[in-house]
């Protein structure tokens, strides 16, 4: 079902390589930080305590943004980049991680006076450190995916990622509370930096040059301007739910509830965004090749990402219930509003990432204007009518509403520009996904009406996993979904080169 994709064969042999290890490595630390996470949400750590650390969180990740300032983009999307322009970016992260550092340490009074909370005095002191241990991982990775080397990136993150769940798991039974959680974020920056550190040749030369900076930031620039604006919308909701609904564990159960399909999301997203621009970069001058790859990305991702979100929004009672156990069941319709935001996640990236890969992260950055400020006006709306109504903390879910709202307007937003760029329109886009989320949509009606049986939690999830995934797989199948073969014949490809290796 669908139109034919095309592909090279020496492109989708190197593509496929790194996926699998970028999916690889996604997928190990996903599994890792889950079973981590869900120990300590059992066992140790209340709603309150993720909210606090959370939000922390949110000042260290925009401070990233700022201080990357889109030269790791830059340096992959560069055909030519050599060893100054590295040195130079290098010099740069590092000078900026530390003047960051320095401005959190001193703002970090303000912040804890804003949510009245004085813990996050110290936190956000400690945890800002991973800023500068940040710094000297940012040219390595930028090198690794460029030659799309995401074997060694692998093993860096998943190494990284079991040493932290280590110290973790061992402050946690000691007693640390919530510096569990700092001590685990302290370990896999420094032990990421230092395994991605002896894991390239390339050592930075005593080099700053002016000109090369000018030069990257041409580009860069403009995908800083467009992070940094997307980040702090992403960070709205966040933000203002600590504000608003402050004491009351809110952001936690937030938190909590977008674990799975962040997880998930992020394993498919983060493997097509790190993997589609170096490949999509390195053909920029074909346009029917870039849309072809582009094409695919959005088929595949679609039909796997549709089957995940509805599945999760058909399984979350039972599977809270399960997994956190009744205290978290506030985070229920949480994860299910949040679920239909991250499914259409993937789509945009793909057109985004397009976009980008052909040198124009110009409309990158308009798009992330217009849409965040559209977005900033009907959260900012959703907040101010659930203050209205007095729906405490309840309001969360006219929040989230309007935030999954918002994500069908991205999927229109990121895909006009296409159009002109690779003759790839909204229509064809809509036509390649469709069948896709009819077919999800189903699957996760008839699978939520198991829940209307009463039966124990772990025998309704059961059914449901297996009545799903037997669904959706089967009537693909019976329909020949072009999609379905594809990923098949891929899965198949991947294991024999496995084999022979």
């Amino acid at each position: 079902m669908g139109n034919k994709i095309s592909e090279k064969p020496n492109m989708k042999g190197t593509v496929l390589a790194g996926f699998f290890w970028r999916f690889m490595e996604k997928g190990g630390t996903a599994v890792v930080e889950f079973i981590v996470q869900t120990i300590l949400a059992r066992c140790f750590l209340s709603p309150q305590d993720f909210s606090t650390v959370g939000l922390i969180s949110i000042f260290i990740n925009i401070s990233n943004i700022c201080i990357q300032a889109g030269f790791n983009t830059a340096l992959i999307q560069k055909k030519d980049a050599d060893d100054d322009d590295c040195s130079s970016v290098f010099f740069l992260s590092l000078g900026l991680s530390v003047i960051f550092y320095i401005a959190l340490f001193f703002c970090a009074p303000l912040i804890a006076s804003f949510y009245g909370n004085a813990q996050l005095v110290f936190i956000l002191r400690v945890q800002a450190l991973t800023l500068i241990t940040g710094a000297f991982s940012t040219v390595p990775t930028a090198i690794l995916t460029k030659a799309m080397d995401f074997k060694k990136i692998f093993y860096r993150t998943v190494g990284a990622t079991i040493c932290s769940a280590v110290v973790g798991l061992a402050m946690a039974f000691a007693g640390f509370g919530l510096w569990t959680i700092v001590g685990q974020n302290l370990a896999v920056n420094i032990v990421g930096a230092i395994f991605i550190w002896f894991s390239v040749k390339w050592r930075p030369k005593l080099v700053f040059s002016k000109e090369k900076i000018k030069s990257l930031f041409g580009f860069g620039g403009k995908i800083l301007g467009s992070n940094l604006i997307n980040t702090l919308y992403a960070n709205i909701v966040p933000i203002f739910m600590e504000k608003f609904y402050q004491g009351s564990g809110t952001l936690g159960y937030y938190n909590k509830a977008r674990t799975i399909p962040e997880k998930l999301t992020d394993n498919i997203n983060g493997t097509i965004s790190t993997v589609i621009f170096p490949s999509l970069s390195s053909i920029q001058n074909d346009k029917q090749r870039v849309k072809e790859l582009t094409r695919r990305f959005i088929v595949t991702s679609s039909f796997v990402m549709f089957a995940m979100m509805a599945g999760l929004i058909a399984t979350a009672k039972p599977l809270v219930l399960l997994w956190l156990t009744e205290k978290w069941a506030f985070s229920i319709p949480m994860l299910q509003l949040v679920c239909i935001t991250y499914a259409f996640i993937p789509i945009n990236s793909a057109n985004l990432q397009a976009i980008s890969a052909m040198g124009r992260s110009d409309i990158y950055m308009k798009l992330e204007i217009i849409k965040d400020t559209i977005g900033i006006v009907l959260l900012g709306s959703a907040f101010a009518a659930s203050h209205f109504l007095k729906l405490g903390g309840k309001g969360i879910i006219l929040v989230l509403a309007t935030q999954a709202f918002i994500s069908l307007i991205s999927v229109v937003a990121n895909a006009v520009p296409n159009k002109k760029l690779l003759d790839y329109s909204l229509g064809e886009q809509l036509k390649d996904i469709l069948p896709s989320l009819i077919l999800a949509v189903t699957m996760g009606v008839f699978t939520w009406c198991f829940t209307l049986l009463n039966l124990p939690n772990w025998l309704t999830l059961i059914i449901q996993v297996v009545f799903g995934v037997v669904y959706y797989f089967g009537i693909a199948y019976l329909l020949k979904f072009e999609c379905l073969s594809y990923l098949i014949s891929t899965v198949k490809e991947i294991i024999n080169k496995r084999k022979k290796k």
